[in-house]
């Protein structure tokens, strides 16, 4: 396949590309766009078109990953007790079988405090592999600047029991295609493990040079040509343009993801669509009401009825997560503090962790009252029932608090203000 700006196109897909332009153009669809209005301007402007190819099981991984890669999947946070230092297994158990109870189709353990050089690191790879117990999939994160460093990650990985790779590498930005191209290959092949590639706007996985805001499409088109390539997961802040041209290059191979949940409406109208994860998804559903399941379900089947009006429904809730969590991913973190407090009102451990004052993190927000106050109003707006338990909990965390733990044994309380 050819580049081509703003939108790749070839004969078997030039048809539907001309309805999707004259969607974009008639509804003035940008990268903010609410899940309502997509769904509305795709019923308004165009009939839908016909459904998309059935997702491709011609390997033994991406049958497994159209098997596995269904709904909702989070990220899992670490926990700490109240040294902020060492790991509290209990409550770290308790968020695997909540992430199980919220129906999510797998895991990604998510490095706090602490990387693979860390012995936590260890210990908290097998503390969530032990609770999942085969219940569902634990993901590994490959996030090293050489391939010797990511496939030295990935043996340790799936010594412990992983299930897919999340290829999240960082590269130096002036990277030409071949060679970037072989840098992500050296990986890929390392491994008989399904592998999911990123489509990311941060430092060290965007390349100027290489396509349309930084995505690098021809990469990735010929990345989607490996056996073991299964997926793709787009970042929040990638635009919904972006987005589109990575379908178009390799929804006919890959399942793709876009972790803005605002653009499904619009997508799966012209592409499988089935998944979306690997991050804080407990922001927008509960185990009683799982909101992000249900839009993703009737994506897959193309129950567009039902996928809008859980996208309506879903609308506050989706909007308050975008105006926290997008800044900090372009700034190359995640609001921490607040992704643990989302995890706590859904029903998870919560409990504060430790926040570096350098790089990424030093940018994060503070969670005080206020942010409390409109996370817990965007659940209810959208219908979610927040957690009762006194706001006190989840600064120690649910199980700390069970412990007897309370806030003054904390040794700090970094990023939050009562």
């Amino acid at each position: 396949m050819q580049a081509g700006l703003p939108i790749q196109t070839n004969t078997r897909t030039s048809a539907s590309l001309l309805n999707r332009r004259h969607l974009l153009m008639a509804g003035g669809l940008s990268a903010t766009l609410s899940l309502g209005a997509c769904a509305t301007a795709a019923e308004t402007s165009a009939p839908t078109p016909a459904a998309p190819p059935a997702p491709d099981t011609s390997t033994p991984q991406r049958k497994w990953a159209v098997q596995h890669l269904r709904g909702m999947l989070n990220l899992l946070f670490p926990s700490f007790k109240a040294d902020l230092k060492t790991l509290d297994e209990e409550g770290i158990r308790l968020d695997v079988r909540q992430s199980i109870a919220q129906g999510f189709s797998g895991t990604l353990p998510m490095l706090v405090g602490f990387g693979a050089d860390d012995p936590r690191w260890e210990q908290y790879h097998r503390i969530i592999i032990d609770e999942a117990a085969g219940k569902f999939p634990v993901h590994g994160l490959l996030y090293g600047s050489t391939p010797e460093q990511d496939i030295a990650m990935m043996r340790r990985l799936e010594a412990m029991g992983v299930d897919l790779f999340l290829l999240a590498s960082v590269n130096a930005p002036d990277l030409d295609n071949e060679s970037l191209y072989q840098a992500m290959r050296a990986r890929i092949a390392a491994t008989e493990k399904p592998m999911m590639i990123y489509a990311a706007l941060g430092k060290g996985r965007n390349y100027p040079a290489l396509g349309p805001a930084g995505q690098p499409l021809d990469v990735f088109d010929r990345l989607a040509d490996l056996p073991n390539v299964t997926s793709v997961k787009i970042s929040q802040p990638v635009t919904l343009t972006s987005t589109l041209q990575i379908c178009e290059r390799v929804a006919d191979r890959l399942l793709v993801a876009p972790v803005n949940l605002d653009f499904l409406p619009l997508l799966a109208r012209h592409y499988h669509m089935q998944w979306s994860g690997q991050w804080n998804a407990e922001a927008i559903q509960t185990p009683a009401q799982q909101l992000g399941n249900e839009l993703l379900k009737a994506c897959a089947v193309r129950d567009f009825d039902r996928a809008d009006a859980v996208a309506m429904q879903l609308q506050p809730a989706l909007d308050h997560f975008f105006a926290v969590q997008a800044g900090a991913i372009r700034n190359g973190g995640h609001p921490l503090q607040h992704n643990k407090y989302y995890v706590w009102l859904s029903g998870g451990n919560g409990g504060l962790v430790p926040v570096s004052p350098k790089g990424a993190e030093a940018t994060i927000p503070t969670l005080d009252a206020p942010a409390r106050a409109a996370m817990r109003a965007a659940f209810i707006a959208s219908g979610l029932t927040p957690t009762d338990a006194p706001e006190e909990q989840f600064i120690v965390g649910r199980a700390a608090w069970d412990r007897g733990v309370r806030p003054g044994d904390m040794s700090a309380l970094p990023r939050y203000k009562a």
